[in-house]
């Protein structure tokens, strides 16, 4: 079955990284372009702050793109891209 994810039509840094998440892991989904400035009522039901970029998991939105590709990669194994604790500082592993 196909995800659901609801992002802005002018699709920013934080909605690239999803549907790039997505893509890779060839997991299938269904888009609805949002257009903040006139914002559905099935959406601002589903994401009463009105946050856009929301993927619908179990029957559940989610926000945040942090939270969602987690998820994802918690659900989705493989590939594997979480970055290894050892190499996710800013100055890298110290030699």
């Amino acid at each position: 079955m196909a995800l659901e994810i609801a992002v802005k039509a002018a699709v920013g840094p934080f909605s690239q990284r999803v549907l790039l998440t997505l893509e890779e892991k060839k997991i299938a989904y269904n888009t609805h372009l949002i257009d903040v400035s006139n914002k559905p009522q099935w959406f601002l039901e589903v994401s009463p702050e009105g946050k856009v970029l929301v993927v619908k998991f179990d029957g559940k939105w989610v926000p945040d793109s942090d939270v969602i590709v987690g998820i994802l990669e918690e659900k989705y194994s493989e590939p594997f891209f979480v970055t290894p604790p050892q190499f996710s500082s800013v100055y890298g592993p110290s030699i």
